[in-house]
């Protein structure tokens, strides 16, 4: 009987030193595991604002009435992607050397359009707009006093305060290539009472 007693005793302590061997793998186990976890969560957030969505600010005047400075906007990155841009897409624009910079402004004439503004209506392919558009009528026409003919992929952008707006009325500005549209704005998060979807 002492015999198997000891036995036991040896046999039960080898097993605790196993199993203090075995605690060690476990977490390095756990603090891998958690470390992918972690670094995929990165990669997928990253690769969303990159390719989906990402926020943008409004800054300045040029999209009054319908968006003013400050408001935050959610711009769907992916829309493009399968889509076409259409006329009065409200859309995010990152000029070549604007790294940090989107310009919000609205999508009136498409590749191919011709566009003229007389005695003060804007005229798209020798028809006047809608009086109903906020850009309808136009004080300050810059490059629209002759008639502009957009080219493929050139898309003439305009801000719906048309008064307070830099945009492709002016040389500095011109016409927008399809390249720098890098999102349809669809949606204003902040402020809170003015939230909701955006687009017509």
């Amino acid at each position: 009987m002492r015999r198997t007693v000891k036995r036991k005793k040896s046999h039960e302590f080898r097993l605790r030193k196993k199993d203090k061997k075995a605690e060690k793998p476990s977490l390095l186990r756990s603090f891998a595991n958690t470390f992918m976890i972690v670094f995929s969560a990165i990669i997928l957030g990253y690769g969303l604002i990159q390719f989906c969505g990402q926020t943008v600010y409004m800054t300045g005047p040029s999209m009054e009435s319908e968006l003013y400075d400050g408001d935050v906007l959610l711009v769907n990155k992916l829309v493009y992607k399968f889509g076409r841009v259409k006329r009065n897409d409200i859309v995010a624009i990152k000029r070549i050397g604007e790294n940090n910079y989107y310009d919000i402004k609205r999508v009136i004439a498409l590749p191919g359009d011709s566009i003229s503004v007389v005695a003060g209506r804007l005229v798209i392919n020798g028809k006047q707009v809608s009086e109903d558009l906020p850009y309808s009528y136009i004080n300050s026409p810059g490059v629209l006093e002759d008639t502009v003919k957009l080219g493929d992929e050139e898309y003439f952008c305009i801000g719906d305060n048309t008064s307070n707006s830099e945009d492709s009325r002016y040389v500095n500005f011109g016409n927008v290539q399809k390249s720098e549209i890098k999102g349809k704005i669809i949606y204003r998060i902040l402020p809170k009472e003015r939230r909701g979807k955006l687009g017509r």
